[in-house]
């Protein structure tokens, strides 16, 4: 090989790696700027990785390019040393690696590779009103072929021939609050329904879980869904850690969808992302892909939905995947806000899945509340939904406001293992299994003095029905017996 071609080589070499350098010292300035790194230490935990991994080598790099630019003309033989060389190629070795595991994580999440027959579920991306979405899952690649009409004797046949192995139908043009009955041909012999969203302002119920932990062993998912048997509901809502302890985990996934589908197949489930839905799978794209919500932006997993006359909002956390649990991006921060402000004259509950006050194993979540109670303060929230904790728990803020203050909830009982440590630590112990604020707090500080109501380690559920300018709530044990109910008037 001749001089000028080894020249352009290894010109090319330097540049392509400086450019990924400077893609991830951008990335990661970006990631300064949106709040993500924010505090001290953190900022120096990450800076000094910045200046050892990408501004020497980037130092390096564009260095030997300009070398090797000006030996261009002169055409003289560049010797590099033996150190230098064995740098550069574990430099560039790092700087590939990372880039082609963040490229394959991010557009090929290894739920394409899913290889279960499960389903159906049902969930709305679109106008709760004329559409619904129908999912299921099959070993082989197939033709997505629905049955569905108004009667079990007239139903016209939907068909997509496209090959998969994730069917997703999207049914438009449906007749609000209407009943229609659906049968997946070659999947299942069993004919399902579901009911359209109301067009006017009418009487509904749905029932809110967290933290059901489905493909754990053991779970007590299975019945939890027993007890919500005895109660009518149009949808449900989930604060998240839905099914595997990793969303990378596709076993895992598998069991959740098993239990789901005994209730989601007719009723539309609505989730917002926990902490178990990332894990290595730092992108949460099986989350994205087993879930297709409308979310508002691509990098993170939060959407809205009406349905009668309340709003729906749902928060992703975790989209901040260096401050774990810590509060949302301008992006999202902003949305929220302007969301909340355009449905103020309906009711609205906000779900997430860390809660801003809890008395469990993770506690009261400062760095949250000082984020989003005073949004939540001035839109005049009336309920938040969340989990993370495995029990349940409610507080009242600002319940002396004239619009009747903001009512939280922790509902992590769905299922997963009970957060029993609450009864042995040495900080601030749970006396017994249950506590009621009004005999005594069992903290010592502003907000479960002031706001907490009551909380209990259980397995659980939550049932809430809405009429008009009424809200019944219910707590439910697994077991059927109610832990406590509120009546709230807006």
């Amino acid at each position: 090989m001749d001089l000028k071609k080894k020249n352009v080589i290894w010109f090319v070499f330097y540049l392509l790696n400086s450019i990924l350098l400077i893609f991830w010292g951008t990335l990661i300035f970006w990631l300064i700027k949106s709040h993500i790194i924010w505090d001290p230490l953190m900022f120096l935990l990450i800076f000094i990785p910045l200046l050892f991994l990408i501004i020497i080598p980037l130092y390096f790099f564009i260095k030997s390019i300009v070398k090797i630019a000006r030996n261009f003309k002169i055409q003289e033989r560049l010797k590099f040393s033996k150190k230098c060389l064995i740098a550069s190629f574990f430099i560039a070795f790092f700087v590939w690696s990372l880039s082609i595991l963040a490229f394959v994580l991010y557009f090929f999440p290894n739920a394409q590779l899913y290889n279960y027959d499960d389903g159906p579920y049902l969930l709305w991306n679109d106008n709760p009103k004329t559409t619904m979405t129908i999912i299921w899952h099959t070993k082989n690649p197939s033709e997505s072929v629905l049955e569905f009409g108004e009667s079990i004797g007239d139903m016209e046949i939907f068909r997509i021939s496209a090959l998969e192995k994730r069917h997703i139908v999207k049914l438009r043009n449906l007749k609000a609050g209407t009943l229609y009955h659906y049968k997946i041909t070659d999947f299942s012999a069993v004919i399902y329904n579901f009911t359209t969203a109301p067009s006017a302002i009418t009487p509904f119920n749905f029932t809110a879980i967290s933290d059901t932990h489905a493909g754990l062993d053991p779970s007590e998912y299975g019945a939890v869904i027993d007890a919500m048997t005895l109660y009518q509901y149009d949808f449900i809502i989930n604060a998240g850690d839905v099914g595997p302890f990793y969303g990378e985990e596709l076993d895992g996934w598998h069991v959740f969808f098993n239990h789901m589908e005994r209730h989601a197949s007719t009723s539309p489930y609505m989730v917002a992302i926990g902490n178990h839905e990332y894990g290595f799978d730092i992108f949460a794209r099986n989350f994205k892909y087993f879930f297709p919500y409308n979310y508002v932006e691509d990098w993170g997993h939060y959407y809205s939905f009406d349905y009668s006359n309340a709003h729906f909002i749902m928060i992703d956390v975790f989209q901040n995947q260096l401050d774990w649990g810590g509060f949302l991006l301008e992006a999202q921060e902003a949305w929220l806000s302007q969301d909340l402000a355009l449905n103020k004259d309906k009711w609205l509950f906000v779900v997430l899945h860390a809660p801003l006050y809890s008395t469990g194993d993770y506690n009261m979540n400062l760095k949250l509340s000082n984020q989003l109670a005073p949004i939540f303060y001035e839109n005049q929230v009336d309920v938040v939904l969340s989990g993370h904790d495995h029990h349940y728990e409610a507080f009242w803020t600002n319940r002396t406001e004239s619009w009747g203050g903001t009512y939280f909830f922790v509902t992590g009982g769905g299922g997963g293992d009970l957060d029993d440590f609450i009864m042995y630590r040495d900080r601030n112990p749970w006396k017994s299994w249950w506590h009621n604020a009004s005999i005594e707090a069992y903290q010592n500080d502003y907000n479960t003095r002031n706001n907490q109501i009551y909380g209990e380690l259980t397995h659980h559920f939550m049932h809430f029905e809405l009429n008009g300018t009424n809200l019944h709530v219910k707590a439910i044990r697994e077991n059927g017996s109610l832990i406590q109910e509120f009546f709230i008037t807006k």
